[in-house]
């Protein structure tokens, strides 16, 4: 979030979290109204077609609560917990995982909050950049994509100062103002990926569920994958509501 838009990444998983950047799109307008809000809302109920016919829905979202307008974010994953539209602090520093166990109601908005490892990501995320062949970790980028999305992208480094000895490695941008928004919400992608594991997504099982399914045309097509995982996940949400 922004004090005048709201920027989406949606990202697909292959097989071993082989990735493939979907969608980046910038929302404008005010956040403190609901008008982009609603925008937002349609993102996330799209669905993506894919060779074998299905439609691919949008199996998790993971929304930054922090800046100006937590409140409005709170009460947008308030209504949306069933569809995984989760609310998420990020917090960098050492030990802290990419996704929580259990979330914590300590806010505002007495919803489920999920502290997500932003450093751990981050870690994860530039290791993706040095494939330069598709496979297990690599990242797949459309060809629509600009320069200022890579620079974004690869806004920031990690830099190591010295405590009392000790080494304290942290991410820091690499220029100071300079725009780091497509790092980040490739970031929340991630972690949101990682919630759907806590939960028992078998990434591995769906490619191959995917994969599976022969490709069809006409009538057939566009059909939407429910998997028996996303049965079951329903169950577990009754943990965090």
């Amino acid at each position: 979030m922004q004090g005048d838009r709201i920027e989406v990444q949606i990202l697909g998983w292959g097989r071993d979290e082989e990735a493939w950047v979907i969608d980046y799109r910038v929302l404008w307008g005010d956040p403190s109204g609901p008008r982009l809000w609603s925008d937002l809302d349609m993102v996330l109920q799209a669905s993506f077609p894919h060779p074998a016919g299905l439609d691919l829905p949008v199996r998790a979202a993971a929304i930054d609560t922090g800046g100006h307008h937590t409140k409005m974010a709170y009460e947008f994953c308030r209504t949306r917990l069933a569809r995984r539209i989760w609310a998420i602090k990020g917090r960098g520093g050492p030990g802290i995982p990419v996704w929580p166990r259990r979330p914590t109601r300590t806010n505002k908005g007495k919803i489920p909050l999920f502290i997500v490892g932003v450093d751990a990501v981050k870690d994860a995320v530039y290791a993706r950049l040095r494939p330069t062949e598709p496979g297990p970790g690599a990242i797949h980028f459309p060809r629509r994509l600009d320069a200022d999305y890579f620079r974004q992208l690869t806004a920031e480094r990690v830099v190591t100062r010295f405590e009392r000895g000790r080494p304290i490695r942290s991410w820091q941008p690499k220029r100071d103002g300079e725009p780091n928004e497509a790092l980040d919400t490739f970031v929340y992608a991630h972690a949101a990926l990682h919630g759907l594991i806590s939960m028992g997504l078998r990434l591995n099982e769906e490619v191959q569920g995917v994969a599976s399914v022969p490709v069809r045309q006409g009538a057939d097509a566009g059909r939407v994958i429910r998997s028996a995982w996303m049965k079951e996940s329903l169950k577990n949400l009754r943990l965090w509501a």
